[in-house]
């Protein structure tokens, strides 16, 4: 993680966005092993509604928040890869699930900007969809 709060896709590289999901939720999976209880079941599953994942994660979650809210986002909305490119979806994707990542952990009360506005749902790092689809998907029979 880099001094602005994002991530960057390798050593003497600017920060970009998209890693933002690309390495944030390649840690939190890494993370949840350092999770208390049973390691055999997926912390993001057992989790109802708006409740912390309860571990905290590998990475400075508060500023790679901050990172998205302030460096990432275009005035005429969308997300981008860093201030100086423009927006597009690819790096609105990412950088919403990575926010999402970042938003969902257990790191206390530090939280960057007005909760009402800035709070996403929580998405899963496996998948990068939202945690109820999830659940719908492996409750299909095939």
């Amino acid at each position: 993680m880099s001094y602005e709060g994002g991530f960057s896709g390798r050593s003497n590289k600017l920060v970009d966005g998209c890693y933002s999901f690309w390495q944030g939720g390649a840690n939190a999976i890494a993370s949840s092993f350092y999770a208390p209880g049973d390691q055999m079941n997926d912390p993001w599953l057992e989790r109802q509604g708006d409740e912390a994942l309860g571990f905290s994660l590998l990475f400075d979650a508060p500023m790679l928040e901050r990172y998205i809210l302030l460096c990432a986002q275009d005035i005429h909305g969308g997300l981008r890869d860093k201030p100086s490119k423009p927006r597009d979806f690819y790096h609105s994707c990412y950088n919403l699930s990575g926010l999402s990542v970042a938003q969902h952990c257990d790191f206390g009360e530090e939280v960057y900007g007005d909760l009402e506005q800035t709070r996403v749902a929580r998405t899963h790092p496996c998948y990068n969809i939202r945690i109820d689809r999830v659940r719908d998907m492996l409750q299909l029979t095939w």
